[in-house]
């Protein structure tokens, strides 16, 4: 295994034992929130490309009963081994077939992405947490990185035609979201809404060191007038991360009679 897995600055062994200590109760909230979130977006394609799942933490495994297959583009052995455990054990009552991809289609080589989702032919694609992560893969603060363009522009390709969703950190810090559960906008917050909206400050309250949030660089990924959503996700006690939700749903064939 490579050092680069086990140090990968948005994941790797670091989120595995953070997982190990603080999924079952701290990121619950986020887990369930987000499993509600998830379960109304319903594609009719029955194959399911999922980039970049990890061990499977934050998903509620019955959401992949809907497929017959699940195709996980996961570089990481350790999640790729955590997430079919996961999925083994859960009570489905229907299982798909778990395939995994260990080569990059996203991060250096996006141009890959869209050959592949026509390699698999009918498919729905499932962005899972992995673009907030692109600016410390990439290790770039600067959204017009050619780089993170070049990944944008491999992204607009792929969900054109398919259904398609993606969950995604838009902001992360020291200051708790003002709100439980899922808030829902019928667009993508400006970074002012943001604030507005879930990080109001209270009376007296000035900005200054805690109350800085860390831009993920995930604007223009996805047309801002669809509806948004947004999850409080408490990483590790005292760190938060505001999570971005945004899923669009590819028109069901008409049949006869219809």
């Amino acid at each position: 295994m490579s050092s680069a897995t086990w140090l990968n600055p948005a994941g790797g062994l670091r989120y595995h034992l953070r997982a190990r200590r603080y999924s079952e109760h701290l990121w619950q909230p986020f887990r369930w929130a987000l499993g509600e979130w998830l379960l109304r977006w319903e594609p009719p394609e029955k194959t399911l490309l999922l980039a970049g799942p990890s061990g499977g933490y934050n998903f509620q495994p019955f959401l992949l009963e809907r497929f017959d297959r699940v195709v996980c583009l996961e570089p990481d052995p350790i999640a790729r081994w955590i997430f079919r455990r996961r999925l083994a054990a859960a009570p489905l009552d229907k299982r798909p077939e778990l395939t995994f991809i260990a080569e990059d289609h996203l991060v250096e080589h996006p141009e890959r992405l869209e050959p592949l989702l026509e390699q698999l032919g009918d498919v729905a694609l499932l962005f899972s947490n992995v673009l907030g992560q692109l600016g410390a893969l990439l290790g770039t603060t600067d959204p017009e990185n050619p780089k993170l363009v070049k990944v944008r522009e491999a992204v607009a390709a792929a969900r054109a035609r398919r259904s398609w969703a993606s969950f995604h950190d838009r902001v992360s810090g020291s200051m708790r979201p003002a709100f439980e559960g899922m808030l829902v906008a019928d667009h993508r917050l400006k970074d002012t809404e943001v604030i507005s909206h879930a990080f109001p400050l209270d009376e007296g309250v000035s900005p200054g060191r805690d109350t800085e949030l860390l831009d993920h660089l995930t604007a223009d990924f996805f047309p801002s007038e669809l509806e948004h959503v947004y999850f409080s996700w408490e990483l590790m006690p005292g760190i938060f991360h505001l999570i971005e939700g945004v899923a669009e749903v590819r028109p069901r064939a008409r049949t006869n009679g219809e």
